[in-house]
Formats: structure tokens, sequence, C-alpha cells
């Protein structure tokens, strides 16, 4: 990426920061946020592929962008009608810094491998054998539907958009308005994590955030969510539920205790106990989760509103996550 294409991205990075702190920060303070957050997180642990092989090639939270980026290229021909190729979802991933042309080379011949992906099978498409285009499988499809699902679901419990978009989530003309609101917000430059840093750390390590989540899951009856009592999650537990060695999981968590994430404490039973920048940072990840896919949501409820099959009785009117509009 060049100088000049760097600052363009930095400033609509800070643009799109400053936009969204003050709505993340509303939604934090909904009333059902704390429930709405504990159901977000279990069911992002439970979709847990175990897919190790595509964890060595990106982290986490790249995963699950470059996840986004092949359906909304599958969804968003080019002017030569090509979707989803290789040089696209490069280009794409230069544009946006998420990984490197051999990273997401590398994603998408293990995608094929796993399943995710195949080689299209339109006639003029195999006919061009340079830019012949690849497609989500069903399976694919129906694992970020799911995946949706389960955010939508907390989502419904603070907003109307919510229910409106669980509705809505089996018509392939919504998810193709939503998924491209999403990716019109991160190549704006809006990126979750801007609003939960002390997670960069998690984020950066093979399971890290899916170890994070299961350690928030973990909290003793009657606490408070996050959680502000001792945890005591087995480290080889944490290792074996989401395939990394019990040395991965135990330098992941002395490098946030140095960090000033967590407390340890010594000797048996042992535990852990977040400290205050973590539980801010993970309740400032979901309501920024949240903020994203309400929007979007809203959009593509707009979006599918200027047709005519749209149902009358939806109506995508979030409470507290809609952009100011203009007069």
């Amino acid at each position: 990426m060049s100088d000049q294409s760097q600052g363009a991205v930095a400033a609509y990075h800070e643009a799109a920061v400053a936009k969204d702190a003050a709505r993340v920060a509303m939604i934090r303070t909904h009333p059902a946020f704390p429930q709405a957050m504990a159901l977000a997180a279990r069911n992002l642990v439970e979709a847990y592929d175990g897919n190790r092989l595509l964890n060595r090639i990106l982290n986490d939270r790249e995963r699950s962008v470059f996840a986004l980026m092949a359906i909304y290229l599958h969804s968003t021909p080019d002017a030569a009608g090509r979707g989803l190729t290789a040089g696209r979802i490069i280009d794409l991933c230069r544009e946006t810094g998420l990984c490197s042309r051999g990273r997401a080379k590398a994603m998408l011949v293990l995608m094929r491998w796993a399943g995710y992906v195949e080689p299209s099978q339109d006639p003029v498409s195999i006919a061009d054998r340079r830019q012949r285009p690849l497609v989500p499988t069903d399976l694919f499809r129906s694992m970020q539907t799911a995946r949706w699902r389960s955010q939508f679901e907390a989502i419904s419990l603070m907003d109307a958009c919510g229910a409106a978009a669980l509705a809505r989530l089996e018509s392939n003309a919504f998810r193709t308005l939503l998924i491209r609101a999403l990716m019109a917000r991160f190549r704006s430059g809006a990126r979750v994590l801007d609003h939960a840093p002390a997670l960069q750390l998690f984020a950066a390590r093979d399971g890290g955030m899916l170890i994070v989540f299961q350690l928030l899951l973990s909290a003793p009856p009657g606490d408070t969510f996050p959680p502000e009592q001792v945890i005591t999650v087995p480290v080889a537990e944490l290792g074996r539920r989401f395939h990394v060695s019990r040395a991965h999981v135990l330098k992941l968590l002395r490098d946030a205790e140095t960090a000033g994430l967590i407390e340890r404490l010594p000797g048996p039973p042992g535990g852990v106990r977040m400290l205050k920048p973590l539980r801010e940072s993970l309740a400032g990840f979901f309501a920024a989760v949240f903020l994203a896919l309400s929007e979007a949501a809203t959009d593509a409820l707009a979006g599918e509103g200027e047709g005519s099959e749209t149902p009358q009785n939806i109506s995508p009117l979030p409470v507290v996550t809609r952009h100011p509009r203009k007069p």
C-alpha cells in the first residue's frame, strides 16, 4: 500500500472511531446489554469450527473478516461480472490492510480444501481459466448465516432490528444487502477492536479471542458481567477446547498479566481475575459488534423496502444504533 493510500485509510479510520464512540457507549448503558453480551459470547464459542489449519494462516479476527470479504465479493461482481477471485480478494485485503498477498492466497487454498469455496461451474467462468471465480459452498453460506443468527439473537434483546433481521436471514436479497453494508463500514475504516484496545493482545494469538470469551463465560454464580471475581478454568481444558497447547495458553495468560489485563493467583486451585482494562474492552468489543450489525441490518432492511417483497410487519427502527440522518 502506498503512503498516500495508507494516509487515506488512517484518516477514514480516525473519523470512523470518533463517529461510533458515543453510540458504543450508549449501547453499553442498555439494561439488557450484559445479557446480550453473554449470549453473543456463548454463541461465538459454540460456533468454533476447530479448523487448526485455518487458524495458522490468519488469527480469529482476520479469519472472520476474510470470510465476510469472500461472501461480499461473490455477491458484488466487478464490471466484467467476476465475483470472488484470488485477484479481487488479494486487492481488498491490501486495500484494507487485513493481510498480505501471500496469506490471502494461502487462505483461499485452505478454504477450498475445507469445502468452504469451490470453482464456479458457470460455462463462461470455466472458459476463462485465468480469472475463474470461486463460489461459496452451501456449507460456508450456512455457517455464516448461523453466525449472523446467533449475533442477531443477542441484539434482539436490546433492539427491534435484531428480531427484524432474524426474520429476514433466509432471504438471499437481505443477506446480500447486509454483507454489502458491513463491508462498506469496514472499507470506510471502522474497526471493532478500536473500541476494545486490550483485546489486541488476544486477537493476535491462535485461539486468543475464544480463550478470553471462555474466561468471560466462566464467571462464578452471582458475579457481575464481565466478572470481577476469581475465575477458575484449567489451562489444559482451555488448550483442548480450542486446539492449542497448554504452553500456548500459559504464555497468553502471562503476557496478559504483564500487560495489566488479568491477575493470576498462585498455587492450587489458582485462577484468574479480569482487571478493569480487560473488562472494559470486552464490553466495548461486544457493543461495537452490536453497533456494526444493527446498522448494517437497518440499511439492509431499508434497501429491501425499496422493492415490492418486503413484509409489511417489519420495521427497521433500532433504538440507539442509528446514524443521525440529515433532514
